[in-house]
């Protein structure tokens, strides 16, 4: 879903520049929902420091891997090249990468001294180290052939020097060795959404502190961010708003499962609540003109070809 453009001015840095579409929701976790509010600077530098960390948040690794059977193309998605750990048949961690739906071994070498190869690409680095060794372009061969139909987990010589085993993987895990996204990014995809509701409204200097946190990390006591987690994942992500007279509350729900609450002091709305949700496993998106009708069901699909009423 594209929202047309509706500002003459870059909504992060005010400069009057080209504008380029950003996505509300990361588009790497499954986010469609675009519109032109950011100029190309500000959305390479921000998609460079701070978007990229989305698909890397532990949390959110967690939930698609939960949900890898029912998102089978946007757990793909989000896990290519990412790192994992995985268990060979002696019991021993060896690190790995998704890559193209397969596993792929990191080169390494452990404390005992052997190396660590994948499969795929073992055969031409043992075909290098076994002619330093001295042997011919036949004796090499049939030391790989040997190997190729030896059983898993069964050592082979190769040579005099040399000997090599083809481990059979048991069993993976993803590493999660990264943070958690930025409050940045979780405030930037608020103030994005906010965007949308309020249009030029957000020139305003009074979002001079929203901005300058985004941008640079300034500390402000008029932002608090929560999170909180539900008992179930689901195949969608949630934005939406609620408002009172002391401050705004933009919520996001990711996977329905991971629900952050970007609490804005002092800011007082009174214009539409539009509720948007990210159907991830129909690949749309869902809107209600109100917290109201969505608590009642009625959506309606951005989908072009789609009429009528739809609940999410």
């Amino acid at each position: 879903m594209k929202v047309p453009a509706s500002f003459d001015c870059c909504t992060i840095c005010n400069k009057n520049k080209p504008l380029t579409s950003e996505h509300i929701i990361p588009e790497s976790v499954g986010g469609t929902l675009e519109a032109e509010i950011q100029c190309v600077d500000c959305n390479s530098k921000l998609g460079s420091e701070l978007v990229f960390q989305a698909k890397q948040d532990p949390v959110l690794r967690l939930a698609i891997q939960q949900l890898k059977d029912k998102l089978p193309d946007l757990y793909l998605s989000m896990e290519e090249g990412q790192r994992y750990w995985a268990k060979d048949a002696s019991g021993k961690a060896v690190p790995v990468k998704l890559k193209k739906g397969k596993f792929q071994t990191q080169a390494h070498r452990r404390n005992d001294g052997s190396l660590i190869l994948d499969t795929r690409k073992a055969e031409k680095n043992l075909r290098t180290m076994l002619a330093k060794e001295g042997l011919e372009y036949g004796q090499i061969n049939e030391s790989l052939r040997r190997l190729k139909e030896s059983p898993d987990n069964v050592r082979v010589r190769l040579s005099n020097q040399r000997s090599a085993i083809k481990w059979t993987v048991i069993s993976s895990f993803p590493t999660l060795e990264k943070p958690e996204m930025s409050p940045r990014l979780v405030a930037m995809i608020a103030y994005n959404y906010l965007c949308l509701l309020i249009g030029n409204d957000v020139f305003n200097e009074w979002f001079a502190f929203m901005r300058d946190f985004i941008l640079t990390g300034k500390p402000t006591d008029r932002i608090k961010i929560e999170s909180f987690t539900s008992r179930k994942y689901e195949c969608y992500h949630r934005l939406y708003c609620e408002f009172d007279d002391e401050e705004a509350r933009v919520k996001i729900v990711f996977f329905g499962w991971l629900l952050y609450v970007v609490h804005i002091a002092g800011f007082v709305y009174k214009g539409p609540d539009f509720v948007y949700v990210e159907d991830l496993k129909n690949k749309r998106g869902l809107l209600a003109e109100s917290i109201e009708l969505a608590k009642q069901g009625e959506f309606y699909s951005t989908k072009k070809d789609t009429s009528g009423v739809n609940s999410a």
